[in-house]
């Protein structure tokens, strides 16, 4: 009973040290369902393939990004990513976004993961840049699920 009540604590100030020493992330706003949705899925091959060496799998890569985070499986994700930045590229012509995720990892290497959204699965934040600002491009950092849990 004390080791289990030592290992709760002893994560619990894991956490609490881990949250003080990241960045100010983006709100909120600056994703949406579909694109989160999107990259889970997209994020999942690619890290699975990084990890492999690891022993970590897709199936656990996929769970830990689908909301049920394996501790072990997100502090590999987190050495292995560096950062993810959406691109959002909007051609007036058409009624759909072009999404590219380009994924920076620690090793030096990128992938690039695109797609397209319709309009209205932009995040809010950026229709908003793109019709305040009359621009066609705009960018946003991605935080993984856990990240922005409170």
């Amino acid at each position: 009973m004390h080791l289990l009540l030592a290992l709760a604590v002893a994560l619990v100030v894991y956490l609490i040290l881990r949250k003080r020493g990241r960045k100010v992330r983006v709100a909120l706003s600056s994703s949406s369902p579909a694109v989160d949705r999107w990259l889970r899925e997209s994020l999942a091959g690619v890290l699975a393939t990084k990890l492999a060496k690891l022993g970590i799998d897709r199936a656990h890569v996929a769970s830990t990004l689908g909301g049920d985070p394996d501790p072990s499986v997100v502090s590999e994700i987190e050495k292995c990513v560096k950062a993810i930045e959406i691109e959002y590229r909007r051609d007036p012509q058409r009624t759909d976004l072009d999404v590219r995720a380009r994924v920076r990892f620690d090793d030096g290497t990128e992938e690039d993961l695109t797609t397209k959204i319709p309009w209205t699965d932009a995040p809010a934040s950026v229709r908003d840049d793109f019709e305040k600002k009359a621009t066609t491009r705009a960018f946003r950092t991605w935080d993984f699920p856990w990240m922005s849990a409170s």
